[in-house]
């Protein structure tokens, strides 16, 4: 066998999966059966499917439902406190500015509704309460008792962690400094009770400690889901490359392997018929090819429909017995796994390939053979001769037969094709589907290289250090 031998001699599929114009395949990540196989019959995005855990979107929605719990709960908490200082307060500007700073309380608990407008209602409440912290001494018309704190002390981290939520991180951070020394000068002030300057700065430690600890916490975890959503749109970009060049490479490998099969090979068997045998050999494979072309442009997009085991091997056997060559079949299971329809179509197809390089290039006097081999999961197939055999690290690059119509065809099928031959020594090709995955699978007998799953890089790797030896 050598890697230019023929087409189609046998039944042409109904339709392929893929045409040269259709649509690429859907090519999903590495699975058991071997990196980079195809699954299913059509690309989708991943973008549609793939969901970061925590995102930036769900953490600020988080922040907004919290602090709308905050706000109407220590709002609510206030409303006592505040009844008891009326006495000491204004009658009318005191009351105004408490009802203000309760409908901004209330606008950042509705926020957790409409989100949309949570900025702005957190940056209000902020600005809203820095107002009335700064303006209490001047609705305070007596001073009040000891035992009694000003109504903004309730508000104190409500504004505080508003403000984080709402501003830039340094206006944020201003923010939670100044609401501590306001609150601290504050209590100093007759008009916040003149408690004493411990009881005032442990007042404004309290809530500079607080503010400054929620401040980093909501910066921390900002910057940790900026991070998983840049992550996870790069890993989605790349992850969208990678498959969309993974498929156009393997509808390189269809069109290689249908130009191969149905146009090279023919014209080639046509030029060498000079016996009535050979000339029979060439028109056969001529309408096959016209067949084969014509259903690879009328193909379309569809699912990979499920191929019934003895649809694929009657397929198999009746292509390969008849080529012209006795092919003995030894042995044919009754029962098997149905396939999809690209992986049952890339192992008839390979296997009537290497049958067919066989029948032209074994030579005469040879024994060939077919043996299928099935459980509940696997199938493989092996196409065999004791024929002259070649070397296939001597194939050159430009020669497609195993290299596109077997080795690849099969790869892409989420299969491999392991070939073990040498001069002399015959040929043996096995098609397993799936994969094994196995290290040593593409090795040939008796320590010789075949052209298993890495086979076209080991050959290609051969091919180039030969011929940096000639130029040396």
């Amino acid at each position: 066998m050598t890697t230019d031998a023929a087409a189609d001699a046998g039944p042409t599929p109904a339709r392929r999966p893929s045409s040269a114009g259709g649509p690429a395949p859907e090519v999903g990540p590495a699975s058991a059966t071997g990196p980079g196989h195809v699954r299913g019959a059509g690309w989708a995005d991943p973008s549609r499917s793939v969901r970061a855990t925590i995102t930036q979107a769900s953490l600020d929605r988080a922040f907004t439902i919290l602090m709308a719990i905050a706000a109407i709960g220590f709002g609510a908490v206030n409303v006592s406190g505040l009844l008891k200082q009326l006495p000491y307060l204004d009658p009318v500007w005191a009351p105004a500015s408490a009802i203000v700073m309760a409908l901004s309380l209330v606008a950042v608990g509705v926020s957790a509704i409409a989100q949309r407008w949570s900025q702005v209602a957190q940056t209000v409440c902020a600005l809203l309460f820095l107002v009335a912290l700064l303006t209490f001494p001047l609705t305070v018309d007596r001073a009040l008792p000891v035992d009694q704190v000003p109504w903004p002390w309730w508000l104190c981290n409500v504004g505080t962690i508003a403000a984080s939520l709402s501003f830039a991180t340094w206006r944020a951070a201003v923010y939670n400094a100044l609401v501590p020394i306001i609150y601290f000068v504050l209590r100093l002030s007759p008009a916040g009770g003149a408690v004493g300057l411990q009881r005032a700065f442990l007042d404004g430690a309290y809530t500079a400690v607080l503010g400054i600890a929620a401040l980093v916490l909501i910066v921390v975890l900002r910057r940790a889901a900026a991070a998983v959503d840049a992550a996870q749109a790069t890993a989605v970009r790349r992850y969208s490359r990678a498959i969309r060049e993974h498929a156009t490479e393997v509808e390189r490998v269809q069109v290689d392997a249908i130009v191969h099969d149905s146009v090279l090979t023919t014209l080639l068997s046509a030029a060498r018929a000079d016996t009535p045998d050979a000339e029979t050999l060439a028109a056969r494979m001529a309408r096959n090819a016209i067949d084969h072309l014509a259903a690879a442009a009328s193909d379309g997009p569809g699912e990979d429909q499920i191929v019934p085991f003895d649809v694929l091997r009657d397929r198999i056997v009746a292509s390969v017995t008849s080529l012209g060559a006795p092919v003995q079949v030894r042995s044919v299971p009754a029962a098997g796994p149905g396939l999809p329809f690209s992986s049952a179509d890339a192992i008839a197809s390979a296997a009537l390939q290497a049958a067919v390089n066989s029948v032209q290039h074994a030579g005469d006097d040879v024994s060939r053979w077919i043996t299928i081999v099935a459980d509940r999961k696997s199938v493989e197939v092996e196409v065999a001769d004791d024929g002259t055999g070649f070397d296939a690290h001597a194939v050159p690059a430009e020669r497609l037969g195993v290299r596109r119509s077997i080795i690849e065809r099969m790869a892409a099928a989420g299969g491999e094709a392991d070939l073990r031959t040498a001069p002399g020594s015959g040929t043996r090709i096995v098609l397993r589907w799936p994969a094994l995955g196995a290290a040593g699978d593409g090795e040939a007998a008796d320590g010789d290289p075949g052209l298993g799953r890495d086979g076209a890089a080991d050959r290609d790797g051969a091919a180039d250090r030969d011929e940096r030896e000639a130029r040396g």
